[in-house]
């Protein structure tokens, strides 16, 4: 199905913008290859040092000089709400090997294990943040900027220290997880 929309369609009287089809939205941004990464955060429980963990797919870098990377989180997430307050996070940029865990960080936080059960974590020696050893990546971040935009909140982290690892990433596309083919 090929959908296309000009500008002239999108623009109301006096240059406001008409309101979007979100299933139409949704398909057209479904088009669009996203990596997966669990990001993780360390707080303060009830019973002392807790960790939490999300899966995402809205990271990305921002910047080299400084190191910044970020990500958007619903602004009524608690995990966000967690970063706020602790100002420290890990990004682990998950293997293809890892499309369980996509499931159990997705669920809602009551129907799911403690987040030191789903996986096997290290802690950053940053940010005592937990982060996945075997991925192609990992970054732990101090917290830089935090907007509100719609909806969601950009997050942005300075990067305090990062590793890589020679794995074929997990990647999502059109609604489902998919890896990626060598080029020919």
């Amino acid at each position: 199905m090929t959908s296309s929309v000009t500008p002239t369609e999108l623009m109301a009287p006096h240059g406001t913008v008409a309101a979007l089809d979100k299933e139409q939205l949704r398909h057209i941004l479904g088009q669009f290859v996203t990596g997966v990464c669990a990001v993780s955060t360390r707080f303060e429980g009830p019973d002392g040092p807790r960790h939490d963990a999300i899966a995402v797919n809205s990271f990305t870098s921002v910047s080299l000089a400084p190191p910044l990377v970020s990500m958007c989180l619903r602004a009524d997430s608690t995990f966000l709400q967690r970063v706020r307050t602790t100002g420290q996070w890990a990004v682990s940029i998950l293997g293809n090997h890892a499309r369980s865990l996509v499931g159990v960080l997705t669920a809602p936080a009551s129907e799911r294990p403690p987040v030191e059960q789903a996986a096997e974590w290290s802690v950053g020696p940053h940010t005592g943040c937990l982060f996945l050893p075997e991925g192609p990546g990992t970054l732990e971040c101090d917290l830089h900027l935090v907007q509100t935009l719609g909806d969601h909140v950009l997050v942005v982290g300075r990067v305090l220290g990062a590793d890589a690892r020679d794995t074929d990433p997990l990647v999502f596309h059109r609604g489902g997880f998919t890896g990626v083919a060598p080029l020919r």
